[in-house]
C-alpha cells in the first residue's frame, strides 16, 4: 500500500535520489571501463607481445557494447535499468579478461589483477541492490570456468587454485563492501527521513499554533485578535466597510436552564448558519461570549442590512434545542462607514449601539435610521456615524 501525504512525498523523493545516484554511478563505471580497458593494451604489448594483437582486438571489440551502454545512460534520464547496464558493461570486461587470463603466458597474475578490478568497482561504486554485485560475481565465475574448459591448453593446478583463491577473495571483499555501503546509505536515508519528518511535524505544529492563535476554539471561527487585525486593515483601505454584530437572544437563560453544554451547542449551530450565509470575502469571528461579528469589505448599507435580515431569518428557522422545544434567535446590529469615517473604534461603537437597539425587541435587525421600508439612506447612515464620532 503506497503512502500518501508529506511522508509519502519524502519516500518518493528519497527513492528518486537513490535512482539518480544509481544512474550516476553507472555512468562513472561505464566511462572508467571505456577508458581503462583499451589503455591496458600497452601492458599487452609489454607483457604478452605474442598475444598482443589478439588481446587488443578483443579489447576494441568489447568497447562496442560498453559505448552502447554508456550512450544509453547519457541519453536517457530513466534510471530503472542503470544497474543492469552497468553490470552488463562490467560483465563484458570480465569475459574479455577471462579469455586473456587463460591464454597469457608470462603475466597471468597481472591479468588476474585486472580481473578483480571490475568486482571492486561494482562493489564500491555501483549504487544498487546487493544482487547486482552478486550477479557480476556469478558472471565472472562462469566466464572463467568456460574459458578454462575451452582454453587451448590445460592450466597448471597451482595456477588454477591461485585464480580461484584470488577471485574468491576479491568477490568476498566486493560483496562485503557493497553490503556495508548499502547499509550506510540506507542508514543515511533513514536518518535524513527522520529529520525531514521532524521538520514537517514542526512546520505543521507551527501552522497549527498560528491557526489556533487566530481561531476560536469553540466555534472554529476567527477570534478577537484576528478580527481586530482584519478590521483595522479593512478600515485603512479607504473603501466601504460594513460590520454586523450578532448576539444570541436569551443566551444566559439557555445556559441557566439547559446547561452550558446546550449553550455551547447553540453557539456552534448559530455560527454554522451565519457562516453558511456569509459571503466568501467576509470574515466571521467570535469576539466574546455569545457575540459574533461579520466583517464585509466593499458592502454598502443596503446590502449589509439585507444580509443581516437573511441571517436573522435563517437562524430563527434552522436553530433550535431539545428537539425544537427551545427556539434560538439572534439580534443583529449593522454599521457601515467609508473613507475618513472608517475608524475601527467608531465603526464598532456604531454597530454595538445598533445591536443594543435590536436586542430591545430581540430577533431583529437594527441599522442607523431604519425607515418604514427598513433601509436607511447612505446620507442618513453617514450622518449617524458622524454623530457617534462627535
Amino acid at each position: 500500500m503506497s503512502r500518501s501525504g508529506p511522508e509519502g512525498d519524502l519516500a518518493r523523493a528519497h527513492a528518486d535520489e537513490l535512482s539518480h545516484r544509481a544512474r550516476i554511478s553507472a555512468v562513472v563505471i561505464g566511462i572508467t571501463a571505456a577508458i581503462a580497458v583499451p589503455a591496458w593494451s600497452l601492458f599487452d604489448l609489454l607483457l604478452e607481445p605474442s598475444h598482443a594483437d589478439a588481446f587488443i582486438l578483443l579489447r576494441l571489440a568489447g568497447e562496442i557494447p560498453t559505448f552502447a551502454g554508456l550512450l544509453w545512460l547519457l541519453r536517457h534520464r530513466s534510471t530503472r535499468h542503470a544497474p543492469l547496464i552497468a553490470v552488463a558493461m562490467l560483465g563484458v570486461v570480465q569475459c574479455e579478461i577471462a579469455w586473456m587470463v587463460v591464454r597469457a603466458d608470462h603475466a597471468r597474475a597481472f591479468y588476474l589483477l585486472g580481473f578483480s578490478l571490475p568486482l571492486y568497482g561494482c562493489g564500491l561504486l555501483l549504487v544498487a541492490k546487493l544482487r547486482w554485485t552478486l550477479a557480476l560475481v556469478g558472471t565472472t565465475g562462469i566466464a572463467l570456468a568456460v574459458c578454462v574448459l575451452t582454453g587451448p591448453a590445460a592450466l597448471p593446478s597451482k595456477d588454477l587454485w591461485a585464480m580461484v583463491f584470488y577471485l574468491g577473495t576479491a568477490s568476498l571483499i566486493a560483496t562485503l563492501s557493497h553490503a556495508q555501503r548499502n547499509r550506510l546509505v540506507r542508514r543515511e536515508f533513514e536518518v535524513r527521513g527522520q529529520l525531514e519528518q521532524e521538520q514537517l511535524r514542526s512546520q505543521e505544529l507551527l501552522h497549527r499554533l498560528e491557526r489556533l492563535s487566530h481561531e476560536d476554539a469553540l466555534t472554529g471561527l476567527a477570534n478577537r485578535r484576528r478580527w481586530d487585525d482584519a478590521l483595522s486593515s479593512a478600515c485603512a483601505s479607504g473603501g466601504v466597510v460594513a460590520v454586523l454584530l450578532l448576539d444570541v437572544d436569551r443566551f444566559k437563560e439557555i445556559n441557566d436552564r439547559h446547561g452550558h453544554a446546550s449553550g455551547d451547542d447553540a453557539l456552534r449551530r448559530v455560527s454554522a448558519v451565519v457562516a453558511a450565509n456569509a459571503p466568501e470575502d467576509g470574515l466571521l469571528a467570535r469576539i466574546g461570549g455569545d457575540e459574533l461579528a461579520l466583517l464585509l469589505p466593499g458592502t454598502d448599507m443596503f446590502e449589509a442590512v439585507a444580509l443581516a435580515e437573511t441571517i436573522r431569518s435563517a437562524v430563527a428557522a434552522q436553530v433550535s434545542l431539545d428537539g425544537g422545544a427551545v427556539l434560538v434567535s439572534v439580534s443583529v446590529g449593522v454599521a457601515v462607514a467609508s473613507g475618513i469615517d472608517a475608524s475601527p473604534g467608531l465603526l464598532m461603537a456604531a454597530a454595538d449601539r445598533e445591536l443594543y437597539r435590536a436586542k430591545s425587541s430581540r430577533n431583529s435587525v437594527s441599522a442607523p435610521h431604519l425607515g418604514a421600508a427598513g433601509l436607511p439612506t447612505q446620507r442618513e447612515a453617514t450622518e449617524d456615524l458622524r454623530r457617534v464620532r462627535s
